[in-house]
């Protein structure tokens, strides 16, 4: 069963490859746990979204989604020192959350912006993940 179309969720097939930005960061600065967990997530997202039904394909998303959320919030809370930072990750996350919850709303209520929510939930993660990782390679020096 269809989760949601194609003319939808092709653009969060497009936006599960913002995490390959702060991948490439990562792996830049020689943190290649962190670039391959991006790398595997994004491909495990846009795999899900190419074609959202309920499957594995949809399971593994949710689980490995979860994971590495998990991995950069906890880096998050250990690592982000910068006042700038704290200011900025902690109401993007605030925003991030909100845009997930909304897009999931949306959804169930078949309204047609649904998509650009987690498209925006995307991006914010891409950033948080960005602000993660600079402060890890800060407090290496």
């Amino acid at each position: 069963m269809e989760i949601a179309p194609y003319h939808h969720t092709k653009w969060i097939v497009v936006s599960s490859f913002f995490f390959t930005i702060p991948a490439i960061y990562a792996y830049l600065h020689h943190l290649y746990n962190y670039s391959i967990l991006l790398v595997c997530t994004s491909l495990i997202s846009a795999n899900y979204w190419r074609k959202a039904t309920y499957s594995w394909r949809r399971n593994m998303d949710l689980l490995f989604a979860k994971f590495a959320f998990i991995v950069f919030a906890s880096n998050g809370v250990v690592y982000v020192k910068k006042i700038p930072y704290i200011i900025t990750g902690y109401s993007g996350f605030i925003i991030l959350l909100y845009c997930y919850y909304l897009s999931g709303k949306l959804l169930e209520m078949k309204h047609n912006d649904w998509y650009k929510f987690h498209m925006m939930f995307h991006f914010i993660m891409m950033y948080e993940q960005c602000i993660i990782l600079d402060s890890i390679v800060e407090s290496r020096k």
